[in-house]
């Protein structure tokens, strides 16, 4: 346990990046909370999911227990653990789960796991499958990680989102017109 001589005072709203940029060391201990955390490691993802994925989203998406991750983070960097002052539920994220795909057939489909391991964003890509779509289509693109910005910036643009649990470091995310 390190002693706390930073300002960041950790919860469940703090955004990923800022947590790294003031606790570098702390990069360790999320990908012990979750494979999917291994996709820091590219410098656009830093760079963008990061900057405004915070740990409660990460947490929920990824099927982890908040108060113990956040925990988990504030003793390693000499803060006192959050105890009872905190209630999981506080943070509406309207990314819906499935235990399975759409009934519909897939029209799209786009791998971003090669973008985002070329260090490029799939933010274009995605989103110009999705503005092909015709009612009634579904596309489907695969990421090794759940994208949570995308998804909001797809759900506030009208369409139908359905993501899928992460599977073996597969995440499947459906996008309806």
């Amino acid at each position: 346990m390190t002693t706390n001589k930073n300002n960041t005072n950790i919860t469940p709203d703090t955004k990923v990046a800022e947590l790294l940029k003031e606790f570098p060391q702390l990069e360790e201990i999320l990908k012990q909370f979750s494979p999917a955390f291994a996709a820091l490691k590219n410098p656009v993802l830093r760079k963008t999911v990061a900057k405004v994925t915070s740990l409660q989203q990460a947490a929920k998406v990824g099927g982890m227990n908040i108060v113990e991750m956040v925990d988990a983070l504030r003793k390693e960097a000499g803060q006192p653990p959050l105890a009872d002052n905190f209630c999981p539920d506080s943070e509406d994220i309207r990314i819906p789960f499935s235990e399975k795909a759409p009934d519909k057939i897939v029209s799209h489909r786009l791998d971003v796991r090669p973008l985002i391991e070329a260090s490029e964003h799939p933010k274009d890509q995605v989103m110009a499958l999705a503005n092909e779509l015709k009612v009634g289509d579904c596309m489907e693109f695969i990421s090794s990680f759940p994208p949570t910005p995308l998804i909001e910036l797809l759900q506030k643009k009208g369409y139908t989102i359905t993501m899928l649990a992460p599977d073996k470091g597969v995440v499947r995310t459906f996008v309806e017109k």
